[in-house]
């Protein structure tokens, strides 16, 4: 389930407009429903800019692919955080629990990049290291594969539903920095 942390990490936003993402699910078409920053968080650090498609569910099990091109105007911190907060809106709006780190939890970035995201290694610029700090540049990253796990027959029943999130990055050290804020919609599905 960690695997389903980056992709609000590969969304980092700083821009007032909303943004569709184009994803890659194999045969099937699903996508995030929109991408905005959060009100009042437009001239931060990390800013996505503009991409394609047109979003709607993410398989689960099932491994998709990304593209995500963005600016980071400032050399990010060794320590970057990102605090997630998860919403389930079906049947009733509801808060999703931090449990065992995952769900609306902070994530620490940098490890996740060591530890569960080699693959994007190779899709880096030549200056980035594959590793933190992420460097102030431009990157446009094209195929970033993320596994969305097996969740089981009934946490995966559970689990099925749209979703509203909101990201906020900051380092750790310094956490009323704010690096970026996104909110964004999806859902999750069996298939």
């Amino acid at each position: 389930m960690n695997s389903l942390a980056i992709l609000p990490v590969l969304l980092s936003v700083a821009t007032a407009s909303v943004l569709p993402i184009k994803l890659n699910f194999g045969g099937a078409r699903p996508v995030l429903k929109e991408v905005v920053v959060c009100e009042g968080n437009e001239n931060l650090v990390m800013e996505l800019l503009p991409g394609g498609g047109t979003p709607e569910e993410i398989c689960m099990p099932g491994k998709m692919t990304m593209d995500v091109n963005m600016k980071i105007k400032e050399d990010l911190p060794t320590d970057l955080v990102m605090n997630l907060e998860l919403s389930k809106l079906e049947p009733f709006p509801m808060k999703v629990p931090c449990l065992n780190g995952i769900g609306s939890c902070p994530y620490e970035l940098c490890s996740l990049i060591d530890t569960e995201f080699s693959n994007l290694c190779s899709l880096l610029p030549e200056n980035q290291p594959c590793s933190c700090p992420i460097l102030a540049q431009t990157m446009n990253l094209q195929g970033i594969e993320v596994n969305v796990p097996d969740m089981g027959p009934i946490l995966g029943a559970v689990m099925e539903g749209s979703y509203e999130a909101t990201g906020t990055f900051y380092g750790a050290s310094n956490p009323d920095n704010r690096l970026g804020c996104v909110k964004f919609t999806f859902s999750l599905k069996q298939c």
